[in-house]
């Protein structure tokens, strides 16, 4: 069949969707569906049968339905796109695809940036954790017994180091679920005109098939308008709504452990001092980075780490911090990083809970119009979340 070329109009539709609604698929579903709806009239007429008239008469009143079905889908992409053009775009034409996949995009560097300067935030402190040195005691000279002790001054950011491993994992799968996002919109923005709709028209003309084409062309109408439109909103509450009124977390009070250089309290002075810190932190990762290469972005967390961080260590904290077991140092490191996770975190959470906010929006959309189309409302347990 594929040689005789009775599936090239799918091939080529398939591999150049159109960029309206309408193509040859829809075009040759419709009319299949009014040839369809003939023959059951030309049939009634040739068998003279009341019963099959009124069954052909049923049947061309669906077929009207599948006509006002897809015109509302045409009307619906003309009214979003023209809106996006005008409000959005500037008058160029675009529509809420571009401007979904543009969205995802922006959390996608986000993550991205967020990702590889962690990476290198964690390679300055595992080799820091992991610099020590072994020195040989009584008997230096034996040939055949020798006794080392081995110091690793910094050996307590080893912890410090583990965390910022599984913060750096979390930011991967984050990272997987936004590029499993983009690949969704995708989905539906090649297959919605030329399979999904097309097989949905067809199957509605047959009466054994028909809740299920409902059914497809539901999911079709949820996934090319309401799945698009959740990942907008989803994208003003992180950009616009979350990131101007959630008040980012502070690190916890720290212990007393030196004495300002310029007297007071040590306790109000070492808190101050971790409290701009955290704040300077937040405001760079909540910040949408620009796209950046790999080899530039991680050169720019080695290097804004080193410089930020030793800077801090000169420059806000006494020099009774260098002492000589590394204790004040471990702990200035400590609540540095924890700074940058709970920053972090915060963004995590509004990912994640969006991305459920947008299943939960399409799952819904899809259940109400396959109920008014007569589909089905269940798609293998998945609409049960909502």
């Amino acid at each position: 069949m594929l040689q005789s070329g009775a599936l090239m109009p799918l091939v080529l539709a398939l591999k150049s969707p159109l960029e309206g609604p309408f193509n040859p698929m829809i075009a040759a579903s419709l009319l299949l569906c009014t040839g369809i709806v003939v023959l059951y009239y030309l049939f009634s007429k040739f068998l003279s049968s009341p019963q099959l008239e009124a069954f052909s008469r049923e049947e061309l009143t669906q077929l009207i339905f599948t006509g006002f079905i897809f015109a509302s889908f045409v009307f619906f992409n003309g009214a979003i796109v023209l809106v996006a053009s005008v409000a959005i775009c500037g008058g160029t034409s675009c529509d809420h695809i571009s401007l979904a996949l543009y969205s995802i995009e922006s959390v996608q560097n986000m993550l991205y940036s967020t990702y590889l300067h962690l990476f290198s935030y964690e390679l300055v402190v595992g080799l820091l954790s992991t610099v020590g040195l072994s020195v040989p005691i009584f008997p230096v000279n034996s040939p055949f017994f020798q006794v080392w002790v081995s110091v690793q001054p910094l050996g307590g950011l080893e912890p410090v180091s583990n965390a910022l491993i599984t913060v750096i994992e979390s930011v991967g799968y984050l990272y997987g679920l936004a590029w499993g996002r983009e690949m969704l919109v995708y989905f539906f923005r090649d297959t919605t005109a030329t399979i999904l709709l097309p097989l949905g028209f067809v199957m509605r003309a047959f009466p054994f098939s028909r809740k299920t084409g409902s059914s497809l062309i539901a999911l079709a109408f949820a996934g090319y308008f309401a799945y698009p439109l959740s990942i907008l909103l989803s994208q003003h509450m992180i950009t616009v709504s979350a990131m101007n009124h959630i008040d980012m977390a502070q690190p916890i009070a720290p212990p007393i452990i030196c004495e300002p250089a310029g007297g007071g309290d040590p306790l109000t002075y070492v808190e101050s001092t971790n409290r701009d810190l955290a704040e300077n932190w937040a405001a760079g990762i909540t910040d949408i980075s620009e796209d950046e290469s790999t080899i530039e972005a991680f050169y720019d967390g080695v290097t804004d780490f080193l410089k930020s961080f030793f800077g801090d260590v000169l420059s806000k904290y006494n020099t009774d911090l260098l002492s000589p077991n590394f204790n004040p140092f471990i702990h200035f490191t400590y609540f540095y990083v924890m700074s940058k996770i709970i920053s972090i975190v915060q963004l995590a959470v509004l990912v994640i809970i969006t991305f459920v906010f947008e299943i939960i929006l399409t799952v819904t959309a899809f259940r109400s119009l396959s109920g008014s189309l007569g589909g089905e409302i269940e798609i293998l347990g998945l609409t049960k979340v909502v």
